[in-house]
């Protein structure tokens, strides 16, 4: 069978201020495409379907009729799992209705869902907290799913009625799996699958960290999984959290990352689905697909206006983040005819190039006082590393003054 492991699509997300919805729609058209050229059984999004607990109703829309396509009528099995941007109640919330066509929506990492059979002959066979068995149409073996949405240590230890309030979350999630996996998958007879949504890395030596821009969820480092709170009879975990795509470790433990850059710490990353094929007792076969639709995000430092123009004539249709080192401030009009020429400019961040500037000590504010501009010009240098102002920011001092 083969397996299609996606994640972090954050439905919804801007940039800065940017919308992005027509990247969001190109990129989910790509991935249907994918999984139709493919022809995967099962489709894998591990958590962030949205950006925000609230989403708009056209990211609702975006998510529910790109789930219903991927899933081709009911025949092909679609899971996701909540992130922590997401509602674990939104994301439950048209269970019902999408069950019967194969999409299965998991919110919470003791959701049990129904045996049922769907619309396309998709069977849940088994099920239990955390787990479902399923029976796929043009599969001979039975496909084994643990899952765990996001959870933190108070979540998990509410939904569990934890005892012990100083259990690591790992220890608590490796019972939990390692009582699952050896209640359903040791026969030999099925493939078997872990789904989650979680800070993961090799070990305690791993100096892997969470981006910046991301929402943090390893708390103090107590929050991070190890490789080897895996138990050993899962094939393939699919992970969701961290952006880009990799393998954790030596195991078929894998982030898919982002469908499109979200941000400039992602700048130039190249963006994958990933593709596995898997068989009973048999190591899987995954390979990247790479995405290519949205606009990438670029960075730039540059020490002329001229050179930035080139640059942004180069880079038309990408997301701009540029740093622009001159020998004296931006002019207004300059900043203006960087932001025609190039629409899509985020951050514009001008840095004055000048040599280390000591203040004059040996005038007399006496002197000073008595010509108001010489004293803003002192003042200025001061707090500008020796810089003069500009025609602009003395007229505009000018004008202050008038008022």
């Amino acid at each position: 069978m083969k397996i299609l492991h996606t994640s972090d699509w954050h439905i919804g997300k801007k940039l800065l201020d940017k919308e992005r919805f027509d990247e969001q729609q190109s990129v989910m058209e790509e991935i249907i495409d994918i999984a139709n050229r493919e022809a995967v059984d099962m489709v894998i999004v591990a958590g962030d379907l949205f950006d925000t607990y609230m989403p708009s109703s056209s990211a609702q829309r975006l998510l529910y009729t790109t789930l219903y396509r991927l899933s081709e009528n009911g025949t092909r099995a679609v899971v996701c799992i909540a992130g922590n941007h997401d509602s674990p109640e939104r994301v439950e919330s048209p269970e019902a209705l999408a069950d019967v066509s194969g999409i299965f929506l998991l919110g919470y990492p003791n959701t049990k869902i129904e045996e049922l059979e769907t619309t396309g002959n998709i069977k849940v066979t088994k099920v239990d907290e955390g787990f479902m068995e399923l029976r796929l149409p043009n599969v001979d073996y039975p496909v084994r799913m643990i899952y765990t949405p996001f959870a933190n240590q108070e979540r998990l230890r509410k939904l569990f009625e934890m005892d012990d309030k100083e259990a690591q979350l790992r220890d608590e999630l490796q019972r939990r799996w390692t009582h699952l996996a050896d209640t359903y998958c040791t026969d030999g007879e099925g493939v078997n699958l872990l789904a989650t949504h979680l800070f993961v890395i090799k070990d305690s030596t791993d100096n892997t960290s969470e981006p910046d821009d991301e929402n943090s969820i390893n708390v103090g480092g107590t929050s991070a999984i190890y490789v080897d709170n895996f138990p050993a009879e899962i094939q393939y975990v699919a992970l969701g959290h961290l952006h880009r795509c990799f393998k954790v470790g030596d195991r078929n433990i894998w982030y898919s990352g982002s469908p499109l850059e979200y941000s400039f710490a992602e700048s130039e990353q190249e963006k994958y689905v990933l593709v596995s094929t898997i068989e009973p007792n048999q190591e899987p076969a995954t390979k990247k697909v790479p995405l290519t639709s949205g606009r990438r995000l670029v960075t730039g430092v540059f020490e002329s206006v001229d050179d930035a123009k080139q640059w942004l004539l180069e880079h038309r249709d990408m997301w701009v983040d540029m740093t622009l080192k001159t020998d004296n401030y931006l002019t207004a009009t300059e900043v203006k005819e960087l932001h025609q020429l190039h629409d899509k400019i985020l951050i514009l961040r001008p840095v004055v190039k000048t040599e280390s500037y000591e203040s004059q000590s040996g005038e007399k504010i006496e002197e000073l006082i008595k010509d108001k501009d010489a004293l803003f010009v002192s003042f200025f240098k001061q707090r500008n590393k020796g810089v003069e102002p500009n025609e602009e920011i003395m007229d505009l001092f000018h004008e202050i003054l008038s008022k």
